[in-house]
């Protein structure tokens, strides 16, 4: 199960609940580590503007595809 790339709509999934997410839990910050415990990925969710890095350097997955596949839009309220 977790040793595979993700579908193109699990990946869209993804999204719509990592903003869902964004929105209703991460209140100043959230440090995370997931993935392989030998080559792990560490993710760092905050609301202050990135410690490294432009703005224009981060990018909205699925920006160009304003869509929703349900009655929520995938920015919940955004």
């Amino acid at each position: 199960m977790h040793d595979e790339r993700l579908s193109d709509e699990e990946l869209e999934l993804f999204v719509q609940y990592l903003h869902r997410f964004a929105n209703h839990d991460v209140d100043i910050f959230l440090n995370l580590e997931a993935g392989d415990p030998e080559h792990p990925v560490y993710v760092t969710f905050c609301r202050d503007y990135p410690p490294f890095g432009e703005a224009s350097d981060f990018r909205r997955p699925f920006a160009d595809r304003r869509q929703s596949t349900s009655a929520t839009d995938i920015n919940d309220g955004e």
